[in-house]
Parts: C-alpha cells; sequence; structure tokens
C-alpha cells in the first residue's frame, strides 16, 4: 500500500485564473528557528567562505562559497514520510519496521517515495472562524470547529482534497518554547476530527504548528491514524496566515519534497496559488 496523493490532474492549472497569485506557505530556516525538541536542532556553518586559498587561481578574481547544514528532516515546514510513524511494529500497509529498518534509514515509506505535490486544497481557518487570533495550548479541535470553520470560508472538502488547518499558532514562531508546546502543549485536531477528515476524502493534511495533532494528545495518536492507518502525509509549521485571511473556498496547493532516501521526513516549500 502507498499514500493516498492523488495522481496529477492537469484541469486544475486550468482551473487558476488570469488573476492568481502566489502564496509562501513556509516559514524561513534559520539557527534561531523552533524545533520541536525531539528531533535535532538545525544549524548552518560556512565550509568555504570567499577568499579562502584555493589550489587554482582565478585570474578574473572571482571566488564561491559553500556551506555545511544538519537538520532532521522534521525541521522547520515539512512533511511527514509514512515511515515517520509505526503501530505495533508495523509501518502503513503492515510493513514490519525490522524489514525495512537499516542505519542509512527506510527502505520503503521514505522521502524519496514521496511524489511532487499540486493539488486542490481547502484552507480551514478555525481560529477566524472562532473569532480569536490563536487558538489556545492543547485545545483539541472538533468536527464542530472544522464544520463551522468551513462555513465561514464557504468551502467544502472535496475528495483528494488537501486540508489545511489555520491555528494561529504561527503567531509563537519567534517563542520557540511556546511553539514546540512547552508551555502548556499546542492545539490541533484530535481522534474524531481526524477521522472525519478521512471520511471526507483529505489525502494530504498539515496545520501551522509543529505537532499538527492536539498535543498532549488527549486518546488515539492522530499521526498513527493519519501515517499509519491510512498512508496520508502530514505537514507541519505551515504559514497560512496570509492566505487563511483570503477565505477563499479552494486553493492549488504545490509542495515538492525533496528526494531524501530513508529519511522519514523532509524540508519543503509549499506554496498556494489563488
Amino acid at each position: 500500500m502507498s499514500n493516498r496523493l492523488p495522481a496529477f490532474d492537469p484541469n486544475l492549472l486550468a482551473a487558476v485564473g488570469a488573476g492568481a497569485k502566489i502564496y509562501e506557505l513556509s516559514h524561513a530556516m534559520a539557527p534561531s528557528m523552533p524545533v520541536y525538541h525531539q528531533h535535532i536542532p538545525y544549524s548552518l556553518a560556512l565550509h568555504r567562505r570567499h577568499g579562502d586559498p584555493h589550489p587554482a587561481k582565478r585570474m578574473d578574481g572571482s571566488s564561491f562559497a559553500n556551506e555545511v547544514i544538519v537538520t532532521s528532516g522534521h525541521s522547520g515546514t515539512h512533511i511527514d514520510a509514512l515511515g515517520h510513524f509505526s503501530r505495533d511494529g508495523c509501518l502503513h500497509g503492515g510493513i514490519k519496521v525490522s524489514e525495512v529498518e537499516t542505519r542509512d534509514g527506510y527502505r520503503q515509506h521514505n522521502a524519496a517515495d514521496i511524489p511532487p505535490i499540486l493539488q486542490g486544497a481547502v484552507v480551514i481557518d478555525v481560529a477566524a472562524a472562532k473569532g480569536v487570533d490563536c487558538l489556545q495550548p492543547s485545545e483539541e479541535i472538533s468536527i464542530a470547529d472544522l464544520e463551522k470553520a468551513l462555513v465561514y470560508a464557504k468551502a467544502k472538502i472535496q475528495p483528494g482534497d488537501a486540508v489545511l488547518i489555520r491555528t494561529g499558532w504561527a503567531r509563537y514562531w519567534s517563542d520557540p518554547e511556546m511553539f514546540i508546546g512547552r508551555k502548556g502543549g499546542m492545539p490541533g485536531p484530535g481522534e474524531k476530527a481526524a477521522r472525519w477528515l478521512v471520511e471526507r476524502g483529505a489525502t494530504l493534511v498539515g496545520s501551522d504548528t509543529p505537532g499538527y495533532e492536539c498535543l498532549p494528545t488527549p486518546g488515539v495518536s492522530v499521526h498513527a491514524i493519519m501515517l499509519v492507518d491510512e498512508g496520508i502525509h502530514i505537514m507541519e509549521n505551515l504559514n497560512l496566515d496570509e492566505v487563511g485571511s483570503l477565505r477563499r473556498p479552494r486553493v492549488l496547493f504545490v509542495a515538492l519534497p525533496l528526494r531524501l532516501s530513508g529519511s522519514t521526513g523532509s524540508p519543503i516549500r509549499p506554496i498556494a496559488i489563488a
């Protein structure tokens, strides 16, 4: 069994109007950004600087620089590969972890298996629909909250859609301890809301928090439901403030995961076209 991402539909491009704009849905990666405490911190250091000695002197005075980047596949705005979560020792489709786990990562359900993403999406602005700037720490998003937000945007989830949930949590991006949930947790959908999204045909989900689901988890892990049971990828740390304010019923969603063989996740630079 593989993920549920839909096949490319050329009609999606035709549906984009002439006046459409591109909306950035990612945060810039920097050493100061918040990283969930269970993942390795992000760092960048120059490996070669302009002016460093070079074996072959360049007559035109030019030089080059490069860097070393150390990061988790789950730093910054990113997507979870299906290998990120297991249940009872098995990945999605009943694949035994013991049979695919190696020192170099996972032979199946890794980030390199995620295709380029181009699909219709619905932005569910739960915070705006509830009349608040941001949801509270550990606030569980209910089915009623999702339905209210869909009415607010005059939107409807169609089978094959990506569903992007805005909680307003991006306001804490510059407060790492708050953002990663160390000051009371973070908001997100619980088990019932997650299963409701699956029933309505969502094939990709994401939010503006680093944990997607309500944390501390009030019940069954939503990550396990999506990644293991359903084969649905999760995106986290999305920047949905601008696109959420549009109150558009639908947007065209584009994201390109890096082809990182073995990795359980990948940084992405997603955009919405609306």
